[in-house]
């Protein structure tokens, strides 16, 4: 599917979010810690995000949605999230996906789904990009 770069950002800023909080269980303020986290760190959880998710996003199917965010069954997050995934690893070693147990390939697809599903939650309401009007003072 086609994504704004706002809506890709958003995305891939909200699941970095959920990766620091994943990294954190026991603690308590995890809107405060990623707050106060340096720059550099933030950078390294939504670069993890990014690439877990960006190639899944672009995989999900088209779905036109204006004023609210698309809706995607689980069987789409899920297929998306393995033809994402296998992409991603395949690309980085050839034949690693196929390496991998039937267990390992489902643990994995459905941690993607999930982080998929999320980053696609936090994505900003779908404008129409025929109704765009340029203020008169630009």
């Amino acid at each position: 599917m086609k994504f704004t770069e706002r809506e890709m950002t958003a995305a891939v800023d909200a699941v970095g979010q959920l990766l620091f909080r994943a990294s954190r269980p026991l603690k308590r303020n995890h809107d405060e810690a990623w707050r106060e986290l340096a720059k550099i760190d933030k950078y390294h959880h939504r670069a993890a995000a990014g690439e877990m998710i960006l190639t899944a996003l672009i995989a999900l199917p088209e779905r036109p949605t204006v004023g609210s965010t698309p809706q995607f069954t689980a069987e789409e997050y899920a297929e998306a999230s393995v033809e994402g995934t296998r992409k991603l690893m395949d690309h980085r070693q050839p034949g690693a996906w196929d390496g991998l147990s039937r267990r390992k390939q489902q643990a994995l697809t459905k941690g993607t789904a999930a982080m998929v599903e999320a980053g696609v939650k936090a994505m900003p309401i779908r404008q129409d990009p025929d109704a765009f009007i340029v203020p008169d003072h630009l």
